[in-house]
């Protein structure tokens, strides 16, 4: 294939996707990041239905969304330039593939008018080779010419009619680039797909029951197809550890629809492939196509008239790109070496169809597809918005994902299981094991991968990933790899927490990195979103009103994740002396000599270093109830709450239910948020376990490195948040905030209390060797409530650790209830 010349990305046709984001502050130069909810980070147990799951997608790319028309060049002109494709479309419309209206039978004249007017339009919005100028003005063609696909599927919501056509498509675009180019070397990479089973959902997209899981169509690697003159797509293949692309159909009126459908399929890509720099998607319509590319700083799309001549060129490159590219031009890791491995899961059967809903918000993302493109840009019509010896790669899958347990239904209304839960209705699925080939990591960054702890998966964020890996010497020695893309405006922040962690004498409950670095990309710069992914240079990055975020590695002690616990006296024995959320404690691999666990901190990549804060204790306001005679009647009045036949149905937003009162008000930070923030980590814990795991499963998670199960589900003693918290959840900063403030004061105390205790004794039932945990468990979180109440919330951190002291003193013949599974024989 000819060589390209180097390009530059043509700015003045990227443009943010101003309509149908909510107004949330974008990077300032006095805010670093905005504050925003995030989809990716998973915490036990919000409830998480589609509506829910499409708002924090809505939230989390809340002005990170770009129209980038030179996209299709970016990521596929380096396989199909745009000479290449406006030939093949020549060829294309020979063979009567593609029409124009304008032209008549054997009109070479006006063919070649009408060719040469759809290259230079799609030359002006292309990228930018190195010797074009860059101000040069997109021309205006002289005849508006009107181009058709008449083998278009007339209902593209057929996923199999509509992946023989783009099939169809490819196989022609190939075979005449092996003619003009005389290249028969060139080789097919990928092809499309569509769900072989369409009972069930696709499994591996490790997503919480509620979200629609299954994609129209896909891209798989050619191994996933039979060797048949009309190959045929092996089931086994068909997961989202295998997927390339996901796509959605929907018609012209529902596009909208179809872009938010298109970033959860990604997202969930992201979740089963966390190692990837970026999730690629589509959306294609009766005369549109939409091709998608989120990176950690959000999403960039081009969305293209098939009645346009640009459309028709830009259709082609995609189209042949996608067949030609190697897995990096799908956002692989080149640090990530991949392997493949057979599992079983099990994945649920669909309900029935629901009836179609009709979409009022406005709040989604924007979808904008003009009739023509003209050389400009048109006014949209539509807007929307680990156990020192776990098992090597080859014995347990590495990957983070989970079957799907999701409900496809026609017309657009694909609702999850927890929208009739919630009517109080309850409902099995029948589930089917099936047999699948995962794509999991063995090497990241030339270390052995073991497995993985967590990983977020979101689209816009941090993307942080954390990796058990084994040292390059005995291979017996694991760490914690964690990788994630920080934002370059917090680069001296961190290099400044982490010199003051590393000056000052170590602290046993602090897990400080033991190897900083950050990868190189291919031109030897640091590897960036806007930089490396982006292709933006210098002068052009500070353009887009986005983070521009970096990948950085850590290597850390390996230590429990928080899930793994044994006993309520276990997390709070190891970690009761300071975090902000449940995901930045760490718990230890077994007791040391002495026979204590001292859990950890970890994850310093949101710290500031701070300074010391004068403060006065304010008095203490007087309580209105005894919480030891509101917990005798509900005690009395108590019986089991309705169990929903499935366990898990949550992933938090971000950090949103653990904010302190202060930072959701916008206020400005201190050490006392600190503090209340771990109050919602103490009380959320409680409501977000029923109970440890049994013995067995935590003594068999210590062999496996605790790393994340492979295709299981989640963990079975996760379950969902009362109603009570899940309105810390979902809504706007200042509502949230109001809520909170409602709940935590002395006049509403007593209320609290009543409200929280049936939930605590459905979940914490006292055990064969009579546990009072109930009891105990209610009285830590009312005194903890109450103190904060009473000082108005300026508790100190002292004060805090006094009453978690006095409370393992009190309760500590309770530990001795529960068996200790960790020792080593």
């Amino acid at each position: 294939m000819a060589t390209v010349q180097p390009v530059r990305r043509n700015v003045r046709h990227i443009q943010p996707a101003k309509r149908g984001d909510q107004d949330i502050p974008a990077r300032t130069t006095d805010k670093k990041s905005p504050m925003k909810q995030s989809a990716g980070s998973k915490y036990p147990s919000e409830n998480h239905t589609r509506d829910v799951v499409d708002g924090q997608i809505n939230h989390e790319l809340t002005k990170a969304r770009y129209r980038s028309l030179d996209l299709a060049d970016l990521m596929f002109g380096h396989l199909v330039t745009t000479r290449l494709a406006r030939d093949i479309l020549d060829r294309l419309l020979a063979d009567g593939t593609v029409t124009c209206e304008e032209i008549k039978p054997n009109e070479e004249e006006e063919t070649r008018h009408a060719l040469d007017a759809a290259y230079t339009d799609a030359v002006a919005h292309a990228c930018l080779r190195s010797d074009a100028p860059l101000d040069e003005p997109a021309p205006e063609p002289e005849t508006k010419y009107q181009w058709s696909w008449p083998k278009f599927p007339t209902t593209p919501t057929n996923g199999n009619k509509l992946v023989a056509f783009l099939n169809n498509v490819a196989d022609s675009a190939l075979s005449s680039a092996r003619s003009i180019l005389q290249d028969d070397s060139l080789q097919p990479r990928n092809r499309f797909a569509a769900p072989v089973d369409k009972n069930h959902a696709i499994p591996l997209s490790y997503e919480p029951n509620g979200e629609d899981m299954r994609p129209d169509f896909m891209v798989l690697p050619l191994a996933a197809f039979s060797d048949d003159d009309e190959p045929k797509v092996k089931g086994a293949y068909v997961n989202f550890t295998a997927m390339l692309l996901a796509g959605e159909s929907k018609s012209a009126r529902n596009a909208r629809e179809g872009l938010i459908q298109v970033q959860r399929y990604m997202r969930g890509i992201k979740r089963a492939q966390p190692w990837l720099r970026f999730a690629t998607g589509m959306t294609v319509g009766k005369d549109f196509v939409a091709l998608l590319r989120g990176d950690c700083s959000g999403i960039e799309r081009i969305e293209l008239s098939l009645a346009d001549g640009r459309g028709c060129i830009e259709f082609i490159r995609i189209i042949l790109g996608i067949v030609l590219a190697d897995k990096k031009a799908f956002g692989n890791n080149p640090y990530v070496e991949i392997g493949e491995k057979d599992v079983s899961v099990d994945v649920p059967e669909l309900r029935p169809a629901d009836p179609p809903r009709t979409v009022t918000s406005d709040s989604a993302c924007q979808s904008s597809i003009p009739p023509t493109f003209s050389g400009s840009t048109s006014k949209p019509r539509t807007s929307c918005s680990a156990s020192s010896d776990p098992p090597r790669a080859d014995q347990l899958s590495a990957t983070s994902s989970a079957g799907s347990k999701s409900r496809t239904t026609s017309g657009g209304s694909k609702r999850g299981p927890d929208d009739e839960i919630s009517r109080g209705q309850k409902s099995k699925r029948r589930k089917r094991t099936v047999a699948l080939r995962a794509f999991i990591p063995v090497r990241v960054h030339g270390r052995e991968c073991i497995g993985i702890l967590f990983t977020s998966g979101s689209i816009r964020g941090r993307g942080t990933t954390v990796y058990v890996v084994a040292t390059a010497g005995d291979g017996k020695t694991y760490f914690a790899l964690k990788t994630s893309w920080q934002d370059v405006a917090r680069a001296d922040d961190q290099a400044a927490v982490l010199k003051k962690l590393s000056d000052h004498k170590l602290h046993p409950n602090l897990v400080i990195p033991l190897e900083l670095f950050k990868p190189k990309a291919d031109d030897g710069r640091v590897d960036s979103t806007l930089g490396t992914t982006r292709a933006l240079v210098d002068e052009e990055i500070q353009q887009p009103k986005v983070e521009n975020r970096i990948l950085t590695a850590t290597v850390s002690e390996l230590r429990r994740p928080v899930a793994y616990f044994w006993s309520p006296h276990d997390f709070w024995e190891g970690a009761y002396r300071r975090s902000a959320c449940e995901n930045n404690i760490v718990l230890p691999l077994c007791r040391d000599k002495l026979g204590d666990e001292l859990g950890a901190l970890i994850d310093f990549d949101m710290a500031v270093v701070g300074r010391p804060n004068m403060h006065e204790e304010p008095p203490l306001l007087p309580m209105q109830q005894d919480a030891d005679e509101i917990f005798s009647l509900a005690e009395q009045r108590s019986s089991p709450l309705p169990s929903t036949d499935e366990p898990y149905r949550a992933q938090r937003t971000g950090t949103t239910p653990y904010m302190s009162i202060r930072v959701l008000r916008g206020e400005s930070h201190t050490h006392f948020d600190d503090i209340e923030s771990f109050l919602y980590v103490l009380v959320l814990f409680f409501f977000s376990y029923k109970g440890p795991l049994e013995e067995q499963a935590l003594k068999n998670a210590r062999v496996h490195g605790f790393i994340q199960p492979f295709g299981e589900g989640r963990l079975p003693h996760v379950t969902a948040w009362p109603a009570m918290f899940e309105r810390w959840t979902s809504d706007s900063f200042d509502e949230i905030s109001r809520r909170k403030a409602g709940d935590l004061n002395t006049v509403s105390h007593a209320t609290f209390m009543r409200q929280f205790y049936p939930h605590i004794l459905e979940r914490w039932p006292s055990n064969s060797r009579g546990s009072i945990a109930p009891r105990a468990i209610g009285m830590l979180i009312s005194k903890c409530w109450s103190m904060f109440s009473r000082q108005e919330l300026r508790v100190t951190h002292h004060q805090f650790i006094e009453v978690l002291r006095e409370w393992l003193k009190q309760y500590a013949i309770e530990e001795d209830k529960y068996v200790y599974p960790f020792d080593v024989n």
